[in-house]
């Protein structure tokens, strides 16, 4: 067949949060769908060589704060901008630990060039930074993102140029 169909059925895994719909994986690329509920935090996460994955993520409905930094630049901040569906797709670099806050009930899809693995992800707690950003709302987090390792450093809204077109 010229066009073979995919054999892929998703994959959901959800909680209290909301939900993740891997819709499909290979070793080589992911593409994802999550759900999660206004108040939410998740992040932030990236993995390690040889497993680095760049992403390109987007907001179907609702809107997010998004974080993102270089934890190997002690001097780099910890960038922060409010995206919605009008935004489009939004490139991450493999090198950026990312993050997002679910301002409202909010769908959001990504596409990672690079698979998953466990094992190789790293994960950091800014929770204080942006409860604080938030005027002391609650967050809702996972385990893993309240045991991740702590990264105190300032927040920065990014630039409108940064948002729309990656800081790599």
């Amino acid at each position: 067949m010229l066009f073979p169909r995919l054999e892929t059925a998703p994959i959901t895994l959800g909680d209290d949060r909301g939900k993740v719909e891997i819709l499909y994986e290979t070793d080589r690329v992911v593409l994802k769908r999550s759900s999660s509920s206004a108040g939410v935090f998740r992040g932030l996460h990236r993995q390690i060589a040889p497993h680095l994955q760049d992403k390109i993520i987007r907001v179907i409905s609702g809107r997010i704060i998004d974080f993102v930094t270089n934890p190997d630049d002690p001097e780099d901040p910890i960038w922060h901008s409010e995206i919605g569906p009008e935004d489009g797709w939004v490139h991450i670099a493999a090198k950026y630990a990312h993050g997002f806050y679910a301002l409202e009930d909010v769908v959001f899809e990504y596409f990672c060039e690079g698979g998953y693995m466990e094992s190789a992800e790293e994960s950091w707690y800014i929770a204080p930074q942006v409860t604080e950003m938030l005027g002391g709302r609650p967050l809702l987090l996972s385990d893993k993102d309240q045991h991740g390792t702590p990264l105190p450093r300032p927040l920065k809204q990014a630039p409108d140029h940064v948002r729309r077109k990656d800081a790599e």
